[in-house]
């Protein structure tokens, strides 16, 4: 390359710049790194975005819920050892929420619950354990101020599918 010459940059898609963005990282930092592990690995420039969509986490985001249960399915999950839940966290899947294996609890637990509602819409998997109960509008059993039957209908809304009701509950 002559002295003048600026190497030739490839544009990266857009949504995979935003998704870094998100995660804290700056997409300078991001096209750096890339560059860098595009040189490291002795590949041609044309090879950037290739590294940036290799990059990307193709792992399916899952909510679980629990409401009234004795967590056994949780537990049954946790215990599993082929594959392990290791395994299926880590590889498979991207445990978003989940109350019985999640550090956070209180409002860290509900927010993270809520961003990854508005992150993953309508392409999470949602997973509900235990009953759900529907009397006295749901008052029998409520997680911060909110009955699992309001809780259900918003995550339940917002996962893959094709936007139906949730089976079961009450209009």
């Amino acid at each position: 390359m002559k002295p003048d010459q600026s190497p030739q940059t490839l544009p990266l898609p857009e949504e995979i710049l935003q998704k870094w963005e998100t995660r804290g990282v700056s997409r300078r930092d991001f096209v750096k790194f890339c560059t860098a592990t595009t040189a490291a690995l002795a590949l041609p420039l044309s090879f950037v975005p290739r590294v940036a969509q290799a990059l990307e986490d193709t792992r399916v985001p899952v909510i679980w819920l629990e409401f009234q249960s004795c967590s056994g399915d949780s537990e049954a999950f946790l215990r599993a050892n082929q594959p392990t839940a290791a395994n299926i966290i880590l590889d498979v899947i991207s445990l978003e929420y989940a109350e019985v294996v999640m550090a956070a609890a209180g409002h860290q637990a509900e927010e993270a619950k809520h961003q990854a509602i508005e992150q993953y819409k309508g392409k999470y998997i949602a997973i509900v354990e235990g009953s759900i109960p529907t009397g006295a509008g749901g008052a029998f059993c409520t997680v911060g101020g909110r009955s699992a039957l309001e809780i259900t209908r918003e995550v339940c809304g917002h996962a893959a599918g094709d936007g139906a009701q949730p089976a079961g509950l009450p209009a």
